[in-house]
């Protein structure tokens, strides 16, 4: 009740206070717009007596004189300089059609005009102009009907003039004419700071004065404004109503304190009074929570009593205190009885504090341990009893006795370990106890053991480091560690170490165990070994190169690489066997390590690398490398090795290890069969390479999806101009039209694979044009299909052709192969058996392109072929070159000797064709006989010749 009412009281205050304040400060504001007023007015009647002076002093003394009369000019000169407000005089005529001024003569009854005193003079004003001297009020009296007398009256002059009356900090004051117009304002800013919060009128009512004064200025057309600053009253309330809000939450905070204290005193007595009166119940609940209880003994009954909780221990009723000494003899285990008759009777006797510990079992057949002691004492009237207290130690016990057996068990673990045990003190690190396991393994006795120490046991130069093992933290110094001991012999043995802190016979020590792992980290290292070694060389292989290049790439140390590719061991693996190539690729290794001081390393099977932090000289790698070209004498055979050097520099090229290593490799791979040995890496390669890999992935695709197309080319019979065949060319349209050449994806297939997929598709299309052409009334038109050499020594071949003539019912000589002679040059009896199978299929064969490999008579001897076909290298010129047109004709001739047929490639005009058929070439094909293109198209031309032929008679 008394908060609210000082409340009321303080808010009543506040309501006072603010109103006072508004009040004055609204007469504030009244006086503000008069003096506003008051100077504004002294201005004005001081410009416009001036302007009138010109005028009359005009009218009087020059009544026709002109406009720039000498004289008015020196008057308006004087009036100027001491009028300040007034910037510029003039006079003008209005009646002039170019008047600026024209708005100023108006008549008398204009709300901006009046009349002077003596009603002779008119005066008007009007709207501010904005001129080169800053903002004006144009003011101008009337000379005549026409002639007037036009001033300007600077807003700026004017505005310091009212400033000098009226204070600018909480004062806003402004001018406006009799139409509204602003003239002039200054003084404070209150756009932002006069909005009347919404509770003003609550606290202090309605009816409130407000902040602003207008005043009228004399017999001018203009009023004056003043507005005071709402923080005028604001700020000086302000701090009146926060001393007053402090006051009242002061005075709640302290009426909460006191309140709290006394609710926290009424609630502390009671807590005393349910604390003492629960306290007899929380002693008899922590003696039953301990198995503790109270016992006496009667010295003149010979009555032993005790609380209610200790009757059950002691085999009594439920409720029954009080037994005979006799009663509760009988319950103590024989084994007990005595001992305690006999302790309780000597501290009776010689009245000393009775100690002792003895079984009971109760009727149940359960055993229990007790612990009691006593103390005899005399009372008031000298009856002697002894009391104390007796604890139920059972559970005590049992552990006590599962300690012991546990001990007993530890000391058979110990003793009869099979690895080595001891324990040390963690201060002198004397040993304390060690087991037969480390007197067998170390060879010392257990009597050595003990005179000696653990660092005896250890090199000295590990002392140091045993010290700050020991001082570490627990979780460091429990982690098993790996230490070299020494044995009693001075052998050295690896062991595992496994240690943890315990205490024996009292005194702080430190358990040991010592697993030998001797063998297994002699197994550890050579499995290392062989994880960063090569086998066959012993050198380092790529990972432990890795790892030299990231130590120097972590220190920013440049460094070169060299990849070198061996060249030619393929070979030698194929035609003396692995033994032989292990043989020569140790004697490259050796002979690398003896020309390199660096880090020389394995990479591949048949390459190595040589880092170095060094620059690599030009002069040195080309030695290196006729070192590895030498000839390599090893079991009876000699042998020529070729490299190729790929360098790439750390960071330039790379700052990766794994990078660089690549980038290397790309310089050595890109440039196999470069004349030159030494080659470094360029960006270009590295984009080349991409755009390799992604060139093959788009033929990955395209083989995938079939975005091939088969075009057909005819072969022609020179002597009749009747279609013997065709073959089939395959085609890899683009989006835009083009397509690519089989010279560029053909290759790419054969290396990644693709083109066992390839050419099984190919085999396929040109069986169905095989059907096609049945259809279409040519059947025995056979189709050629190219086969690459990795088709012809693929494992595939065979079967597939055998397939695809099954799945499309073709007959024998349906389809032919054309293979070159590169596909000779190596494996040359694997090949010759598969064209045996596929001749024997009824499949025949054609060497394509002949003339332009390494041809030997002894294939034409030794291949099972049924034509010859002359590349158009020689064709070309045929006609014009006596070179090429003697090739021709001995190819024509060696195959008419040996019955095989001879087809020209490139045909491409009449001369060609005329020189062929006159020296008995069998076919031809090319553009002039005939443009490759979808079957369709061919089956349309082959169709239209038919029906030529057929016409001519």
């Amino acid at each position: 009740m008394t908060a609210v009412l000082l409340f009321f009281v303080l808010a009543h205050d506040l309501a006072s206070n603010l109103r006072s304040r508004w009040s004055d400060s609204s007469h504030r504001a009244d006086d503000a717009a008069i003096n506003v007023a008051q100077m504004a007015q002294g201005l004005l009647r001081s410009s416009a007596n001036a302007l009138i002076f010109i005028a009359e002093a005009s009218r009087r003394f020059h009544p026709a004189a002109p406009l720039n009369d000498t004289a008015l000019k020196g008057l308006i000169t004087t009036v100027l300089k001491q009028q300040s407000q007034i910037g510029r005089i003039v006079v003008v005529d209005t009646a002039k059609p170019d008047n600026p001024w024209a708005s100023l003569h108006s008549t008398s009854t204009s709300p901006l005009c009046n009349t002077s005193v003596d009603a002779a003079t008119v005066i008007c004003f009007d709207a501010t102009r904005d001129t080169a001297q800053g903002l004006v009020i144009p003011v101008a009296a009337a000379i005549d009907g026409r002639q007037w007398v036009v001033g300007e009256i600077r807003v700026a002059v004017l505005k310091r003039a009212i400033e000098r009356v009226v204070s600018p900090d909480n004062v806003a004051f402004s001018l406006r004419d009799t139409q509204g117009r602003l003239v002039l304002q200054g003084g404070h800013d209150l756009s932002a700071e006069n909005v009347k919060p919404g509770w003003v009128p609550w606290l202090i009512g309605s009816h409130i004065p407000p902040l602003q004064a207008t005043v009228p200025i004399g017999p001018y057309p203009f009023f004056a404004t003043a507005q005071i600053s709402l923080q005028d009253i604001w700020v000086p309330w302000r701090n009146v109503a926060l001393g007053a809000i402090s006051f009242y939450v002061f005075y709640l905070v302290a009426f909460a304190c006191l309140l709290k204290i006394i609710m926290g005193a009424a609630k502390l007595q009671r807590h005393y009074i349910q604390s003492l009166q629960a306290k007899t119940q929380h002693l008899r609940l922590a003696q039953r929570a301990g198995k503790t209880a109270l016992w006496s003994l009667s010295d003149s009954a010979q009555r032993f009593e005790c609380y209610e909780e200790a009757g059950d221990w002691f085999g009594l009723r439920p409720g029954q205190t009080l037994a005979s000494a006799n009663d509760v003899l009988t319950i103590v285990v024989p084994a007990d009885r005595l001992l305690l008759a006999t302790q309780v009777r000597r501290a009776w006797k010689k009245a000393v504090p009775l100690r002792v510990e003895f079984c009971i079992q109760k009727p149940e057949g359960v055993v229990r341990r007790l612990s009691a002691c006593g103390q005899m004492v005399t009372d008031e009237t000298g009856a002697k009893q002894m009391v104390g207290t007796v604890v139920d130690v059972t559970e005590q016990w049992s552990v006590w006795q599962r300690h012991i057996e546990s001990q007993h068990r530890f000391k058979v673990l110990f003793e009869q370990n099979p690895l080595p045990f001891w324990v040390f003190d963690a201060s002198s690190k004397r040993f304390l106890e060690v087991n037969a396991a480390a007197v067998r393994v170390y060879g010392y006795t257990r009597e050595e053991f003990l005179q000696m120490t653990i660092f005896d046991i250890r090199d000295t130069t590990e002392r140091l480091k045993v010290w700050e093992d020991l001082a570490s933290p627990p979780e460091v110094r429990n982690v098993p560690k790996l230490w070299v001991h020494r044995t009693k012999g001075g052998t050295a043995i690896d062991v595992r170490i496994h240690s943890v802190d315990i205490v024996f016979a009292d005194r702080p020590a430190r358990l040991v165990l010592a697993e030998d792992v001797t063998t297994q980290l002699a197994d550890e290292r050579e499995l290392a070994y062989r994880a960063s070694h090569d086998l066959i060389t012993g050198l380092p292989n790529q990972h432990a190169l890795i790892q030299w290049m990231d130590v120097l790439i972590a220190k920013s140390t440049p460094f070169e690489v060299a990849y070198l590719q061996l060249v030619g061991m393929d070979a030698i693996a194929d035609t003396f066997g692995i033994p032989v190539a292990t043989g020569v690729l140790q004697t490259v290794a050796s002979r690398l390590i003896t020309e390199s001081n660096e880090c020389t390393a394995m990479a591949a099977e048949q390459a190595f690398v040589w880092a170095t932090p060094n620059q690599i000289a030009d002069a040195h790698m080309r030695a290196v490398a006729d070192s590895v070209a030498e000839p390599i004498h090893y079991k009876d055979t000699q042998h020529q090795i070729n490299v190729v050097i790929g360098i790439a520099r750390y960071p330039s090229d790379g700052i990766q290890s794994d990078v660089l290593l690549a980038h290397a490799a790309l310089a050595a791979h890109a440039h196999l069969h470069s004349d030159e040995t030494i080659h470094y890496f360029e960006p270009l390669l590295a984009q080349q390479s991409r755009e390799k890999l992604h060139f093959a992935a788009c033929l990955r695709r395209a083989v995938k999806h079939h975005e091939f197309e088969l075009h057909f080319q005819v072969l022609t019979d020179l002597h009749d101009m009747r279609p013997i065949g065709l073959e089939a060319l395959i085609r890899w349209p683009q989006t835009d039209g083009t397509f690519i050449s089989p010279s560029t994806f053909i290759p790419i297939c054969e290396e990644s694979g693709l083109i066992t997929s390839l050419g099984h598709w190919v085999m396929t299309q040109a069986a169905k044009a095989v059907c096609d052409l049945k259809s279409a009334g040519f059947e025995g038109l056979p189709v050629a299909i190219n086969i690459s050499p990795a088709e012809l020594l693929g494992r595939d071949l065979i079967a597939s052709f055998r397939a695809v003539r099954e799945a499309y019912s073709l007959p024998s000589g349906a389809l032919r192969v054309e293979v070159t002679e590169s596909s000779l040059i190596t494996h040359k009896d694997k090949a010759v058996a598969v064209m045996r199978q596929l001749r024997a299929d009824g499949i025949a064969i054609a060497l394509d392109d002949f003339g332009t490999g390494f041809s030997s008579l002894s294939y034409l001897r030794d291949l099972p072929i049924d034509a010859l076909k002359i590349d158009q290298a020689f064709v070309r010129n045929v006609d014009c070159d006596e070179r090429s047109a003697m090739i021709c004709e001995t190819i024509i001739a060696l195959g008419k000797s040996l019955k095989i047929d001879v087809i020209a490639e490139g045909i491409e005009h009449y001369a060609q064709y005329a020189w062929l058929q006159h020296h008995g070439c069998d076919a031809a094909q090319g553009y002039f006989l005939g443009k490759p293109g979808p079957l369709q198209d061919v089956l349309k031309t082959l169709s239209q010749s038919t029906l030529k032929r057929r016409s001519v008679p």
